[in-house]
């Protein structure tokens, strides 16, 4: 008995473990994130106030960099998954 209860609480703190490891991995990924996305908006905006292209660019640019950041940042997001497994 005195096995099964070292052992209980030891699974129960690797748990804990876990669980703050994937709390700090998410949010320093969160952080990521967001400097990624401002750095890609500054850069448009005070490309575009130089240049003066339509507005409409702008946003067409803004969208479409954020989505293949998604797009790329997701597949390692996966590749990590399997590799958990």
């Amino acid at each position: 008995m005195a096995t099964d209860t070292a052992s209980g609480s030891n699974h129960e703190s690797n748990r804990d473990g876990r669980t703050v490891r994937g709390l700090v991995g998410t949010v320093v990924r969160l952080l990521i994130d967001l400097l990624v996305a401002t750095v890609w908006v500054v850069f448009l905006t005070l490309l575009f106030l130089e240049i003066g292209w339509p507005q409409w660019a702008f946003y067409a640019l803004l969208i479409a960099g954020i989505g293949v950041y998604v797009t790329v940042t997701a597949a390692w997001r996966r590749d990590r998954t399997d590799e958990a497994d």
